[in-house]
């Protein structure tokens, strides 16, 4: 009996390769946003489309939390009452505001943040 060789699945492999320079500047800077393993995988994602996202403000997002948690307990009140009194729909445009005033400040922000990385 003779033993077959088993053929494997062809894989994707890269068998290309690009050589790219920087001065320090921009290889600082490019590091900075590197946010993968590996920086062959993030340069390969970044160059073929894929949009790096920016990690959220801790603060923000413990914020919006206390903000949910604000605009549920006045839904509650809310059902439970069936009526919304004048205070407390002042307190829900106040809310709102402040929510939209971080959203802005936190997309503002960013846009710096990416801005300043430029190269």
């Amino acid at each position: 009996m003779t033993k077959s060789k088993i053929k494997r699945p062809e894989k994707n492999l890269r068998l290309k390769e690009m050589k790219v320079r920087f001065n320090e500047v921009e290889y600082e800077k490019i590091l900075e946003r590197q946010n993968g393993k590996t920086f062959g995988g993030w340069l390969r994602r970044v160059a073929l489309g894929h949009v790096p996202t920016v990690e959220a403000d801790p603060d923000l997002v413990r914020n919006i939390g206390r903000i949910g948690s604000n605009l549920n307990q006045v839904a509650r009140y809310a059902n439970t009452q069936e009526a919304i009194d004048q205070r407390v729909l002042n307190e829900i445009v106040a809310i709102r505001k402040i929510l939209h005033q971080m959203m802005e400040q936190n997309i503002a922000d960013a846009i710096d943040k990416e801005k300043s990385n430029d190269c």
